[in-house]
């Protein structure tokens, strides 16, 4: 494997968490667990995908520029973390619906908006992994400030629901789990174009 070869597999990887994404989100929108199931074989891909991206990387690390290839672990690192948040949001659904536990409208229209805004960072990193263009890298970085300050005010707006007992409390723990897990994800989608 070449370097060639491992920023297309990048880009395959950064797809494929885009598609793990998809499904989660169809998922908790409609409650069906075939769609988190599809999620988490999606992740086991992603892990597959990373394990072989990191022996390549090793391999090359022998005759190779070690700069490069150590940005290119970092960013391998973070495609797979993207993976792992999708994970652990699978997880909270998978509660949410075996539980019969039930969001409020605000608290659905907040989540499906921070998720908007995560995907949006997950389409412009993958385009930057396609172009590696430094403005797309800006709104990248730039989204992904948006996502935490709309995490901040989502999780201080769900407090004050709480206090007014609004929503059920194990609920609530989950939505603010949910909350965190997105963004993250962001987070390491900024990571990958600094990097």
């Amino acid at each position: 494997m070449d370097i060639k070869k491992i920023k297309e597999e990048m880009i395959l990887m950064g797809q494929k968490t885009y598609d793990m994404l998809g499904l989660v989100e169809k998922g908790f929108m409609e409650h069906k667990l075939e769609y988190l199931s599809g999620a988490m074989e999606a992740e086991n891909s992603i892990n597959d995908m990373e394990r072989a991206l990191t022996t390549g990387i090793l391999q090359l690390s022998k005759t190779q520029d070690k700069k490069e290839l150590s940005r290119l672990q970092e960013m391998v690192t973070e495609l797979e973390r993207i993976g792992d948040e999708g994970a652990n949001i699978v997880e909270q659904i998978e509660v949410k619906i075996g539980e019969k536990l039930l969001f409020s409208e605000k608290a659905i229209e907040q989540y499906n908006e921070l998720y908007s805004a995560m995907k949006l960072s997950l389409e412009m990193m993958i385009i930057f992994l396609k172009a590696r263009d430094a403005a797309i890298r800006e709104r990248v970085i730039d989204n992904g400030f948006h996502v935490k300050e709309l995490v901040e005010r989502f999780r201080k707006e769900h407090a004050q629901r709480m206090l007014s007992e609004e929503c059920n409390p194990h609920a609530g723990n989950i939505f603010c789990d949910m909350l965190d897990f997105v963004g993250n994800i962001a987070r390491h989608c900024s990571n990958v174009v600094k990097a």
